[in-house]
Formats: structure tokens, sequence, C-alpha cells
């Protein structure tokens, strides 16, 4: 999935690490989470849907935590910085723009 977008946006991702559930707010559900420098947490669901809920992680919340990498790669910040609206609005447009070309890629590989 990573090598469909190109090393320019993973350069410097040192993990992709998948999580146990974490309570950071009651009622606030959290999917991922990217730690810096470099690492990005994606966290456990409920088992419903399993399928579609693999594509929500995979295509949504994989690909709005490396944009926030990106984001923060580009801004050479070494420590953690303070997320801002423009930060989430990059995040989902990063996600958005690459949605489609990371299905294409793993449709292929997965001769559909």
């Amino acid at each position: 999935m990573l090598e469909a977008i190109g090393p320019w946006a993973w350069y410097g991702l040192r993990a992709v690490e998948l999580r146990q559930t974490e309570d950071f707010r009651p009622g606030f559900v959290v999917y991922g989470r990217l730690r810096v420098p470099g690492e990005i947490f994606l966290h456990e669901q409920p088992l419903s849907e399993a399928a579609s809920l693999r594509d929500f992680m995979r295509f949504d919340v994989l690909l709005h935590e490396l944009g926030h990498h990106v984001l923060q790669h580009r801004s050479r910040k070494v420590g953690r910085i303070q997320r801002r609206s423009d930060h989430e609005r990059f995040a989902e447009a990063f996600a958005d723009r690459w949605k489609p070309t990371v299905q294409a890629v793993l449709d292929v590989a997965h001769g559909r």
C-alpha cells in the first residue's frame, strides 16, 4: 500500500503498529494516531462488518495518519506539533487524493 504512494510520503516513517484500543476520552473513538517521530498507530475496533472496517482502517485511517506524517516531515518538526484544523484538512485531503490510487494498485495485486 505504501509503495503505491511512493517513498516521498513514507520517508522517515519508522513503524505502523496495530494496537489495542486505548481510552483517551469516554465516548470518543480513536481509530489511529501519529506519534512523532514517524510512528503510526492503528487501534483495534469491534469486529462487526470486518471487511468494510478493514478497508476503512486501511484506506481512510492509515492514509489520514500518513497525511499527518507528510505534513510533519515537510515542516521539519522533530517534536510533537499541536494539531490545528488546517492539519486535519490536509490529512483528509491527502487521504482523499491517494485512496483511489491505492485501491487500484491493490485491486490489480489481488487480481480484481
